[in-house]
């Protein structure tokens, strides 16, 4: 009762960090998903993810379903590997202030379970 209570906490504070900080929403997808079907169910595992643009840093939020994820950030224009890491399955963040401005990038996520979670975000 009391693991339920302190996740249920953490849960409200990370969502109060996210409403008072300049965090941009990445839409992540699946990687087996298929066009835009909203009635597919979205796994476990799937975390959500956001931009910083005060920090210029990327954040993931996994909530713990897993205990890692295997990062990749890539050019959209020329898909080069730019940052390759690890991240925390329930929260982490990711520097993202080398990489060059008002260019768009691809993030990948790779979990454990062999999910695949791909999105886009656009650094200004």
């Amino acid at each position: 009762m009391i693991k339920k209570q302190v996740l249920l906490l953490l849960l409200a504070v990370f969502s109060c960090n996210i409403l008072l900080a300049n965090y941009t929403p990445i839409v992540i997808k699946h990687g087996g998903a298929a066009g835009d079907h909203h009635d597919l169910p979205i796994p476990a595992d799937q975390p959500d993810v956001y931009y910083d643009d005060d920090n210029q840093e990327l954040i993931i939020e996994g909530l713990g379903f897993v205990t890692t994820y295997d990062v990749e950030i890539a050019s959209a224009a020329t898909l080069t590997v730019l940052i390759s890491t690890q991240v925390n399955g329930y929260y982490d963040t990711i520097d993202v202030s080398s990489l060059p401005s008002d260019h768009v990038y691809v993030i990948t996520l790779y979990s454990p379970t062999g999910n695949t979670f791909e999105g886009t975000f656009l650094i200004e």
